[in-house]
């Protein structure tokens, strides 16, 4: 069996793990995989031989053997719940040395790595979720409290939003550890080394046919990029870096936000403002105690009306509504208001020009607004400043449709690859905008996986996955068995429960589509389960999420 990939001499903080680094940096560059991930991967493996001989197969070295569980929103997360539980019934889980996540299989993964005994009772943490789905509700006032301090950060945007509203709406649970904290188990080998999956959107956007470098991890010890090799550790991403050192620590981002990077919104985008709309209604009208509190401020009313039809402006903007009635609204609540006299001027220059400008500079015109719409000093006299600021901050990322943004770790770093280095934020989706699983953080050059179990959760094509990746590896000239689309997609209407392909150089991949003949019993009910699965999600046409 190949051996694991040996990373080169590596600089990195002595500040966050300690060894051989250069001290100048606090920015660990390599390729490969890290001191950590190889200490890791050694303990698992004595986890794995053991799990072996409990087989009935005496061997001096066992596989590497990844497990991918790709996107699919709630549907993902709970068949995940149900494959690792079925894998460690019948002794195969102790064999698996990565767990690597797209999309809403993350969701499961954050909770099985929040609990330090999650994985010692599989069907305990099973039962759990179904009593957790059935019984347990999505609470307006424990979401934005949660929103109110995620809003005095000041790379708050709409992946904060939906972590704290749709994520926490479909899975009922709001998750305050980190990813760092799953370190000790990872390290010492006895559960699966975790592998999060995103992409940064900017590098996908940049048309690159390989999207090689866009590709960006989380693991309990490092986070970045695995190509080029480029990582900060777990437990300071988010912090702000500038020229390769640390400038600000901020907190470490929890699993509640890793979840909604990592399963960030793949659907129709009329479908996704009208989710955000439906959200925002319940947070500003929902006669929450901040509400409650805005109303007894000075302005409070004015303030409350004022932020409720600014985004009904930004929401008809984007859906190509008619955005003159909420002008003259706005028109309405300001008149005569000293705090908005500027504002007043800008409203009335728009009701005026609205129907000779063009898009962008109607776009313009309301980003201007909203600049001069949160009055400073009411904002100093509120009772609730954060909650001000969340309202205003979700409206600003609505118009300009921020998502996924974290400060950039490598920022003005020294490197030839200035698509990294040049912004100060960086912006991540969900990975299965490109593919729904995460087949390239488990294959050379990063990782040398010998065996990959692939259980796709995805309705639609159950081979989409696995045709997309030969692709990409054809692209990236890595090895990758070879994939007959032609007679894959005359399987995919009633495929089996189980396929495996082989290649030269290459890993043994085992492909289990989730609706399959065998599970369903026929053709037609192959078809309409995958069809029936959709209530799970907000949203089931899928596409990427671009900036409208």
């Amino acid at each position: 069996m190949a051996d694991m990939a040996i990373p080169q001499q590596v600089a990195c903080s002595s500040k966050s793990h300690p060894g051989k680094c250069d001290e100048s940096s606090d920015i660990r560059v390599h390729f490969g995989i890290s001191e950590e991930e190889k200490a890791a991967v050694k303990n698992r493996g004595e986890h794995v031989l053991k799990a072996l001989k409990n087989l009935g197969l005496d061997v001096k070295k066992g596989p590497v053997v990844s497990v991918l569980v790709s996107g699919g929103g709630l549907r993902a997360a709970i068949a995940c719940q149900g494959v690792l539980s079925e894998l460690s019934h019948v002794g195969l889980l102790d064999t698996v040395t990565y767990l690597a996540g797209v999309s809403g299989s993350t969701w499961c993964m954050s909770s099985l790595y929040t609990e330090n005994d999650g994985w010692k009772d599989l069907g305990k943490m099973e039962n759990e979720l179904r009593r957790r789905l059935q019984e347990d509700s999505w609470m307006v006032s424990v979401s934005l409290d949660g929103l109110c301090v995620a809003a005095e950060r000041d790379d708050y945007s709409l992946t904060d939003f939906w972590s704290y509203s749709a994520v926490y709406y479909l899975t009922k649970e709001l998750l305050g550890g980190h990813l760092s904290h799953a370190r000790e188990q990872s390290e010492m080998g006895t559960v699966p080394y975790p592998i999060f999956a995103s992409i940064n959107h900017d590098l996908k956007s940049s048309g690159k046919e390989k999207n090689l470098n866009a590709w960006f991890e989380f693991t309990p010890d490092w986070a970045g990029y695995s190509t080029p090799g480029a990582y900060v550790s777990t437990a300071l991403c988010g912090s702000k870096f500038e020229g390769g050192k640390l400038v600000q620590q901020e907190p470490e981002r929890d699993f509640s936000y890793l979840r909604a990077v990592c399963g960030s919104p793949l659907a129709d985008i009329n479908v996704i403002l009208k989710t955000i709309w439906d959200f925002f209604k319940k947070f500003i009208h929902g006669s929450s105690t901040q509400e409650e509190m805005l109303l007894t401020d000075p302005e409070g009313i004015t303030l409350k009306n004022l932020m409720g039809h600014l985004f009904n402006l930004v929401y008809t903007f984007l859906t190509d509504g008619d955005c003159l009635p909420t002008l003259k609204n706005l028109q309405v609540i300001l008149t005569g208001d000293k705090y908005f006299s500027e504002a007043m001027t800008l409203i009335n220059q728009m009701i005026e020009q609205w129907g000779q400008i063009s898009r962008d500079q109607q776009k313009q015109l309301i980003q201007d607004l909203l600049a001069k719409s949160l009055n400073q000093d009411l904002l100093k006299q509120s009772s609730v400043p954060s909650f001000l600021k969340f309202l205003w901050k979700t409206t600003n990322c609505l118009l300009r449709w921020t998502w996924g943004t974290m400060h950039n770790f490598l920022y003005k770093y020294d490197t030839e690859d200035k698509l990294l280095t040049e912004k100060k934020n960086m912006y991540l989706m969900d990975a299965g905008s490109t593919i729904n699983s995460a087949y390239p953080l488990v294959l050379p050059p990063i990782r040398s996986t010998d065996i990959i179990l692939s259980f796709d959760f995805s309705a639609g094509d159950p081979f989409k996955t696995i045709k997309a990746t030969e692709k990409y590896c054809k692209a990236c000239n890595i090895p990758f068995p070879l994939v007959d689309d032609a007679k894959l997609d005359q399987e995919a209407k009633a495929p089996s429960d189980l396929y495996i392909f082989e290649g030269e150089n290459a890993p043994v991949v085992m492909h289990f589509p989730l609706f399959n003949k065998v599970n369903c019993g026929s053709k037609g009910m192959v078809s309409s389960k995958g069809q029936g699965i959709h209530h799970y999600h907000l949203h089931s046409k899928r596409q990427s999420l671009e900036r409208p």
